[in-house]
């Protein structure tokens, strides 16, 4: 696993304060061997300091185990940055976006927190180029997913997300901030109107697309109670891509409607992506599809990390502990997505040749 560091790992601990002093944990390869088992195994600190005396490797307390996982939050993020961009799993930056950053905003609900296990909400920002988060927030769980829980937002921001935070609230909170958006919408989430202010249908505007055409609209909504332009970006999808959705679909239908079937909108919804945007027309409609599906790169790494590394299993809500714990789960995702990618677990796959270790 060392050998898919990036190069000056060690080093970098020391510098970012990670790493500051050889007691109890000699090394930043300790360290990191530590972290790894409390965010596996130990799960928690005491169970983590149980483990770790079991094993004879030392002897350190639960408060150590915690102060270090604390300090080591930069490092883990330069970790998990660094690894990400050297596997080539976070896209370029397209030339057309200059200098705009690229928000990813998402949120999860059931996130156990402390002792007590006490249910929350985690809503966090991120920028998808870089991984550096925006913000992390923990919320209880009467705070719903919207964008209105962001609030470091300014005019270089474009701000993506999915179905739930395309709303017309939303959009008209980031008008407020002066942040652009690209965000997935329902092809009913909100009322649009052409140029003789009447209703537009959305889904009878596209159902002429064919498999993999893509619609640019012009429309006006309703924003901060005045009509304001919206342009909307569709493309259909192609039949593997809907049969997939409707599976979807019906996963989520069981889980949250008691099995209900499919209704006919949600079937006519599944054929499209549709995308509302704050860009001009000097960027086409194929750039903002193309840039709203650079998402799902990332969106893969966080269900993976919901479904394999506990990642609704914070130990505290205290900030500096949020931060470290997402990283560090992060770091788990990029180390699993590098060894897959490189085909460390294939006998078929010729593994990464190894490079040559960092330390002097």
């Amino acid at each position: 696993m060392l050998d898919l560091l990036p190069e000056g790992w060690e080093a970098k601990a020391k510098e970012l304060g990670a790493f500051q002093r050889a007691r109890e944990i000699d090394s930043p390869e300790a360290l990191l061997r530590l972290i790894l088992l409390y965010l596996t195994e130990g799960k928690s600190f005491r169970g983590t300091k149980a483990l770790i005396q079991l094993s004879g490797e030392a002897e350190v307390s639960d408060v150590a185990i915690l102060k270090r996982m604390r300090n080591s939050a930069e490092w883990l993020k330069w970790l998990s940055q660094n690894i990400y961009r050297q596997a080539g799993l976070i896209s370029r930056k397209p030339k057309w976006l200059k200098d705009k950053n690229v928000l990813l905003v998402d949120g999860t609900e059931d996130i156990k927190c402390g002792v007590r296990r006490q249910c929350y909400m985690l809503h966090y920002s991120l920028d998808l180029f870089t991984l550096e988060t925006r913000e992390l927030l923990v919320t209880d769980r009467r705070t719903g997913e919207k964008l209105g829980n962001f609030k470091q937002l300014g005019k270089s921001d474009i701000v993506m997300g999915d179905r739930i935070y395309g709303t017309l609230p939303g959009i008209a909170w980031l008008r407020q901030q002066k942040a652009g958006y690209a965000l997935r919408i329902k092809s009913r989430g909100f009322t649009i109107y052409n140029g003789k202010n009447q209703k537009i249908d959305l889904l009878k505007r596209l159902s002429s697309l064919k498999e993999g055409k893509i619609a640019d609209i012009t429309a006006k909504s309703i924003i901060n109670d005045r009509y304001e332009t919206i342009r909307i970006c569709a493309i259909r999808k192609n039949k593997d891509s809907e049969r997939k959705g409707l599976k979807r679909l019906i996963k989520i239908n069981q889980r949250k409607n008691g099995s209900k079937p499919v209704t006919e909108l949600q079937r006519e919804n599944n054929k499209y992506i549709i995308v509302a945007t704050s860009l001009g027309k000097e960027v086409s409609a194929a750039q903002v599809l193309e840039l709203y599906r650079m998402r799902w790169q990332v969106e893969i790494a966080f269900k993976r990390l919901k479904s394999l590394f506990h990642y609704n299993d914070l130990p505290a809500t205290n900030s500096k502990s949020v931060n470290a714990w997402f990283y560090g789960k992060l770091l788990l995702a990029a180390l699993c997505e590098t060894l897959v990618n490189t085909g460390r677990f294939s006998p078929c796959t010729t593994a990464m040749p190894k490079r040559p270790s960092s330390s002097p």
